[in-house]
């Protein structure tokens, strides 16, 4: 019987097969194969006694196997090579939608002017509403034009700031509950907003009230931007809803500055967009150094005008505390008409007097006329001690 070639399977084989035998219940599995040699098979070292003994099933895998085997070591000695190197990296997400436009810097400084404009903003409602009015900057956000719009919605009132003297126009948008919280304190309301008139069309005097609005917005940007630029901006359309949004393509990249306010017990928002076109103009004044050094300086005397001018008008409420004490819950559910609440206060004592929610004056209840009235009798200080008004003047 002639001897068929030696069988390989990627290394040195030490197997000739022989024909006709079979292994019995395992179909087709050849295992007439002799072992002609002694072979390692990875750390397995396999051998055979006699030139004509048969390999069981095992031994014939563990050689199968061997490329495998063989193999492994190079695979495991260069996964943590491998792993080193992509440890060594810094993978980071790249954003096509929202590319970094502006650096972190740039980024701070636009942040130091729009938190400057929340202090315009305050200033600028308080002297036009002469009630205390409170802002503050929420958040800064890079996106797109068209991602702005859907934010804001169509109940809003939209106005269109020429930012001259750089070339392009700025967006501010604020709620129509805002808007109409504005007009009913201008019309000599509380500053209620009602929720009836969200529901109809402006009327000709609301858009006049309203474009006054607009006009305190883009005023408040002229301090804060003076450590980039002189700016002299101007509204230029105004209306209800996404009428004016072709100002700044849809695909425009663009920073938009968001604010609460609040005034008249309830809190509003109000947003400022500003596109990379129009910024990218002041982009080099927006270094750390350069926001210092150009930052807008003023002498006393005209800050003090500043001040009076904005503050002056303003109507603050006043008002005088009588006591107070503290009651068990059950002792108010059976109140009735005559009873007699002992306060936590002597009878020579002064009243505290608020401005706004802070203790700023203590005087005596009287009356003026068929009216009651109240002295004032000395200063509050910080630590809450009452300094006589005599004192005060001696000090």
């Amino acid at each position: 019987m002639g001897q068929r070639p030696i069988w390989r399977s990627g290394t040195p084989s030490c197997l000739r097969w022989i024909e006709g035998e079979r292994a019995p219940g395992i179909g087709n599995t050849p295992i007439g194969w002799r072992w002609l040699a002694k072979e390692t098979v990875g750390t397995t070292e396999v051998s055979v006694a006699a030139e004509n003994a048969v390999l069981s099933q095992r031994e014939i895998d563990a050689l199968l196997n061997a490329d495998g085997n063989q193999a492994e070591p190079d695979t495991l000695a260069a996964a943590p090579q491998q792993a080193r190197k992509e440890a060594g990296r810094r993978i980071k997400p790249y954003d096509f939608r929202h590319p970094e436009k502006l650096s972190k810097e740039q980024i701070r400084g636009l942040q130091i002017i729009q938190q400057s404009v929340a202090g315009s903003l305050a200033a600028s409602f308080s002297g036009r509403l002469r009630a205390p009015v409170e802002a503050r900057l929420s958040a800064l956000e890079r996106g797109i034009y068209e991602e702005y719009v859907t934010q804001i919605g169509t109940s809003s009132i939209v106005a269109i700031i020429d930012m001259n003297p750089l070339e392009g126009y700025a967006v501010a948008a604020f709620g129509l509950d805002v808007a109409f919280g504005i007009i009913d304190r201008l019309l000599g309301g509380k500053g209620k907003r009602s929720n009836r008139a969200m529901d109809r069309d402006l009327t000709d005097i609301e858009v006049a009230l309203i474009r006054h609005i607009g006009m305190d917005i883009a005023r408040s940007l002229v301090e804060p931007w003076q450590r980039v630029t002189e700016l002299i901006p101007d509204v230029t359309e105004i209306a209800a809803g996404p009428q004016v949004m072709h100002a700044i393509p849809p695909t425009e990249f663009v920073i938009t500055a968001w604010y609460e306010i609040r005034f008249a017990e309830q809190t509003g928002g109000i947003s400022l967009c500003f596109p990379l076109t129009v910024l990218e103009q002041i982009l080099p004044k927006l270094t750390g150094q350069s926001m210092f050094e150009n930052r807008p300086n003023r002498s006393v005397h005209e800050e003090a005008r500043v001040k009076s001018e904005q503050l002056l008008p303003m109507n603050v409420l006043m008002r005088a505390m009588l006591g107070s004490t503290r009651v068990d819950a059950g002792d108010i559910a059976n109140l009735q008409p005559g009873d007699v609440i002992v306060l936590e206060r002597e009878v020579d004592e002064p009243l505290r007097v608020l401005i706004g929610n802070c203790e700023r004056f203590a005087g005596f209840a009287g009356t003026h006329g068929r009216k009651l009235a109240l002295q004032l009798s000395g200063v509050v200080d910080d630590d809450g001690w009452v300094n006589p008004f005599e004192a005060s003047a001696h000090g």
